[in-house]
């Protein structure tokens, strides 16, 4: 890992397949990370897994935002160290004592919001996010539970330049950390949130609006949902985020596994 001061991104041919729920895998060039995937079966898991291929062959990176279980799915990041073994696992310091049993030392990239760094090439910002282990610690930034940073979002300083915003609401923190980054595509979740599941322990996100309002504000190109679709009982219409742009932004709702090119 080696950090660097910010520049203009080389252009270089970026693709992106949704492997459901806040799972994303981006390829760029020849280089390849997949973002919080999630494959382990759940009694309440309503999608189908990604196929192994998209999901863990040809990884260059893993970036995790925060340890929920499908987001940091460990069976599967086994399975991608099996397939892809030279890959670094990207995630919050906080988080690295549940994987060092098993990434290599040297492949855990440890970091915190507000951090630059670069590994394989690439170059990602670090950014702050807002949700919380359990609603007893809902909505900070996780730093109450351990004194660290639970929760992060990532920036890939690429053309268009991608934010994976993990789960998060929004927050004033939150878009004065990405104002700077100018986000061109905004990965977003929209299940939002209600004191019904809240009372259920469900720690929510933004929803479809908040979505769309931060995007627009951010001034993206183009918004991707995400997390409306993987759990029982914790879901949203996908076209909500549509009606709720209402024309001002362009809103892409992918097919799982159908790779698209930015």
């Amino acid at each position: 890992m080696s950090v660097r001061d910010p520049g203009r991104p080389a252009q270089r041919r970026v693709r992106l397949t949704w492997l459901g729920q806040a799972g994303f895998r981006i390829d760029i060039g020849e280089t390849s990370v997949v973002v919080d995937p999630w494959a382990t079966p759940h009694d309440d898991r309503l999608i189908p897994a990604p196929p192994l291929g998209l999901a863990a062959e040809g990884v260059d990176s893993v970036l995790i935002t925060h340890d929920h279980f499908d987001h940091l799915d460990l069976p599967l990041l086994g399975e991608i160290l099996e397939r892809s073994p030279a890959a670094r696992v990207v995630l919050p310091e906080a988080v690295v004592p549940l994987v060092e049993q098993l990434v290599p030392e040297g492949q855990i990239v440890a970091v915190n919001p507000h951090d630059r760094i670069e590994v394989d090439g690439l170059s990602v910002d670090v950014v702050p996010a807002f949700h919380g282990v359990t609603m007893e610690d809902a909505y900070g930034d996780g730093s109450a539970i351990g004194g660290r940073p639970l929760f992060v979002g990532y920036v890939l300083d690429v053309e268009p330049r991608i934010y994976h915003a993990g789960d998060t609401i929004v927050t004033r923190e939150l878009t004065a950390a990405l104002k700077p980054l100018r986000v061109s595509v905004a990965l977003l979740p929209i299940n939002g949130r209600d004191p019904e599941r809240e009372s259920r322990g469900i720690v929510g996100n933004m929803n479809a609006a908040e979505a769309a309002e931060l995007a627009l504000d951010l001034g993206v190109s183009r918004l991707v949902p995400y997390h409306w679709d993987g759990f029982r009982g914790n879901t949203v219409p996908p076209g909500s985020v549509v009606d709720a742009a209402a024309g001002k932004l362009h809103v892409a709702v992918p097919a799982r596994f159908e790779t698209f090119e930015l």
